[in-house]
């Protein structure tokens, strides 16, 4: 069996997406010529979408008041590393690959089952966790050990618009500096517009914040990331494709997940394996739309 087309994590393929980058792939581009902060339009309107799920409660957005757009989650991250460059940076086990790929050739970095957290440490979690799709079970005694030692803290909540099932509330953790989202994951070919939002707690004078008060960024990502924002309702995603991703499991023995993009397999699938205990798999192309 080829497991190679189950690697990844990709956005399902949807015919009512592809009618939406259809119906505005002319757009004129006095959309650049206008004087529109197309970057605070998109930001408000992800704000809204965010705590209007309801299929997830997460809490405390509020406490970041510092909303700027960013070219999905990976420029946040990127940011995050140059601001604690001298500190070892930590992930779990199965946590996105681009961390560690970035990591093992410009910075220290150990995962946090290897050693125990440290005042020099700056660490990274996605919620829902990137390898189990839901929250990571070691998450909150991870963050008190953070909150011990004030360890500075990014939430990546990339998968938060595929999934379900999440009650979290930011606020009991000061440790906690920066969430980030994107619109990557939740709508087929979204990645192409690379359009996401940091919250902060702090305004940083980074190369984020600069380039949104400048406003040298994606302005087309931004209007149309707003726009997808504005023509799918949140939880759009996983609705929509979760009957697909129920029978598809059933039909081939494996386990959904909490986001519906993904499903773990038994044995025959540890060459998926990314270094937890499970096999995860991405079944967008097995569910998603077929034209």
């Amino acid at each position: 069996m080829n497991i190679d087309k189950f690697r990844g994590g990709r956005s399902i393929p949807d015919l009512d997406v592809k009618k939406f980058w259809e119906t505005h792939s002319l757009v004129s581009d006095t959309i650049l010529q206008k004087d529109i902060d197309y970057a605070k339009i998109f930001t408000d309107t992800f704000d809204t979408y965010i705590h209007s799920s309801k299929l997830n409660d997460l809490r405390g957005l509020n406490y970041f008041p510092h909303k700027t757009f960013v070219s999905g989650t990976s420029q946040s991250f990127d940011s995050f590393w140059m601001r604690y460059h001298n500190k070892r940076f930590r992930c779990f086990k199965g946590e996105f690959f681009y961390h560690k790929a970035n990591w093992k050739k410009f910075h220290k970095w150990c995962y946090i089952e290897d050693d125990r957290i440290n005042t020099n440490d700056a660490v990274v979690i996605s919620l829902p966790f990137s390898d189990y799709c839901t929250e990571h079970p070691r998450m909150r005694e991870i963050l008190n050990d953070c909150e011990m030692f004030g360890v500075p803290v990014l939430i990546d909540c990339a998968f938060y618009v595929i999934s379900k099932g999440l009650v979290f509330d930011l606020r009991q953790y000061s440790c906690i500096e920066e969430v980030t989202f994107s619109v990557s994951k939740g709508f087929y070919n979204a990645e192409r517009i690379r359009a996401g939002i940091r919250y902060s707690k702090n305004f940083r004078d980074d190369n984020i914040d600069m380039y949104n008060e400048w406003k040298h960024l994606n302005h087309m990502g931004a209007y149309l990331g707003t726009k997808l924002l504005e023509e799918f309702p949140p939880d759009y995603a996983y609705n929509k494709f979760l009957g697909k991703q129920m029978k598809y499991c059933e039909d081939n023995n494996l386990v959904p997940a909490h986001c519906v993009s993904f499903a773990f397999g038994k044995e025959e699938y540890k060459d998926l394996n990314r270094g937890t205990d499970v096999n995860r798999l991405c079944i967008s192309d097995q569910i998603g739309d077929i034209e």
